[in-house]
């Protein structure tokens, strides 16, 4: 994968790429995938969009309204940028009219308009015209022969318009001077929540052995529930999610709905986009238009699929990566005996030297094992934003044919309270048709000051409080470590 740096840090970059080209642009930001696929389209759903849209309208001189209905439920009007791609247009006043709430609503807003109402009784329905006077509490009409109609119920009404001031959808409306008549082409810039992506990676590893090889490819899946349909759109992704201030008083957003019905899922593959350096984030630009209807998700090539790469399969046991350092010495006697369980995990190197060496975004990684039937699945893990040169560790698991059992052998706490000698004993069993290597993490987490007095293998000093073994099991037998640890504390400190 190539990858190209921008001489700009700015994201909202992005969108004004050739602005001459009459395409919808879309910058879109990850980080709420989830949220957006579970939400139903609303004012203020999760999920942040840049879209950047050419309108060109005819434009009669002096005095012109342009009025856009075709907007997501989702956006945000503080946003809104429009503004003529000539010189000559002047913007006078920008409007946003927020769609009818309810009938209510429609009717309050219509009075001195005339009216049809229909009124079921019994098998025989009634149907009255006059002028709405009064709406709440039922309708009062003004009929033509001059009697007034009240009606405490009614089933249905029918207006002959909607009023002036309501817009049956979300609508943007702006008043703009023109010195000249002829067609002008605005560029209207604005956010919305409604879309969001996120990466899929999928790693296709050789055979059982744990020194293995791979090979790995990416997508991005793309959502949109906005509410609005943007056919063609040059899309641009963007790995990362900037902070979004929220005005004071206003409460989060909704938890999400259930998952959408209708998710219209569809393939749009074409090579991997080139990775773009813009500021804190890295961008992603599809080299090809892309469809995105309302209610859909969009698969689309994100990484070439990298053959042959390093990896490592690893069983480890043990949760000593924390780091915790006790405030006090811990002198309570450990179990008799725990079983554990043993974690399958995968590591490769993100580097241009294992075929790789670019930043990754965050997703999901779905493990698979070559093997006599086909291929079946290891397991699925979460990867994290990766840079380029860092290592990639994914938990896979459970292994199934291994198992470990942890019982403390000896516990000594001297008669001056003082220090404290403790012996550990890990048995590991494999299961296996072959032998494996299992990395055994123990804490040492009893008192900061620590000494390993004898052990049966090996050890790594961790961190400040664990130690690492790596203890190979032979197929169909057991291993067993044992190692004996003292800790010493100053006469200051009391257990």
């Amino acid at each position: 994968m190539r990858l190209a740096l921008l001489s700009t840090s700015v994201i909202l970059s992005l969108i004004a790429m050739n602005p001459s080209h009459a395409q919808t642009r879309i910058t879109l930001y990850s980080g709420t995938f989830d949220a957006v696929s579970q939400s139903y389209p609303s004012a203020r759903m999760p999920g942040l969009a840049l879209v950047n849209q050419p309108l060109t309208r005819e434009l009669a001189r002096g005095g012109n309204e342009i009025a856009l209905d075709a907007l997501p439920v989702a956006i945000d009007v503080g946003t809104v940028r429009f503004a003529p791609s000539s010189q000559g247009p002047r913007i006078a006043s920008q409007r946003y009219d927020f769609a009818l709430v309810d009938q209510n609503q429609l009717l309050s807003q219509s009075l001195g308009q005339r009216v049809v109402v229909e009124q079921a009784t019994g098998n025989e329905t009634r149907r009255f015209s006059g002028i709405l006077i009064s709406a709440g509490n039922g309708l009062t009409l003004a009929q033509d022969d001059g009697r007034v109609r009240v009606l405490a119920r009614y089933d249905s009404f029918e207006l002959e318009r909607v009023p002036e001031g309501l817009s049956a959808r979300p609508t943007l409306r702006w008043n703009i001077e023109s010195p000249r008549a002829g067609k002008e082409t605005f560029q209207l810039d604005y956010a919305t929540g409604g879309l969001a992506w996120q990466a899929e990676y999928l790693a296709q590893l050789d055979g059982p052995a744990q020194s293995c090889r791979m090979a790995f490819s990416g997508a991005a899946q793309i959502v949109n529930r906005s509410g609005l349909d943007f056919p063609a759109a040059a899309l641009t992704l963007v790995a990362g999610a900037p902070n979004q201030a929220r005005p004071a008083g206003l409460a989060p957003p909704p938890a999400p709905a259930p998952m959408m019905a209708r998710a219209k899922v569809a393939d749009a593959y074409e090579s991997a986009p080139a990775v773009q350096d813009s500021g804190e984030y890295h961008a992603y630009p599809l080299r090809q238009a892309v469809d995105l209807p309302n209610g859909s998700v969009q698969r689309v090539s994100l990484l070439d699929t990298a053959e042959n790469i390093a990896c490592l399969r690893r069983y480890e046991v043990g949760s000593a990566r924390s780091g915790y350092r006790p405030s006090y010495p811990q002198v309570h006697p450990a179990p008799d005996e725990q079983t554990e369980s043993v974690t399958t995990t995968l590591e490769f190197e993100n580097t241009a030297k294992a075929r790789l060496g670019v930043p990754l975004p965050a997703g999901r990684v779905r493990v698979f094992q070559a093997d006599a039937s086909g291929e079946s699945l290891l397991g699925e893990a979460a990867l994290g934003h990766t840079a380029a040169g860092q290592t990639v560790r994914l938990d896979l698991g459970t292994a199934f044919d291994l198992t470990a059992r942890r019982k403390a052998t000896d516990f000594r706490l001297a008669d001056d309270r003082l220090s404290l000698t403790e012996t550990i004993e890990v048995t590991l069993s494999n299961a296996k048709a072959q032998e494996v290597t299992v990395r055994v993490h123990e804490a040492l987490g009893r008192w900061q000051d620590w000494e390993i007095l004898d052990a049966t293998a090996p050890w790594d000093k961790a961190h400040a409080q664990a130690v690492t073994f790596n203890l190979k099991v032979p197929a169909g037998k057991s291993t067993t470590l044992r190692y004996t640890v003292r800790y010493r504390w100053p006469a200051a400190v009391r257990p």
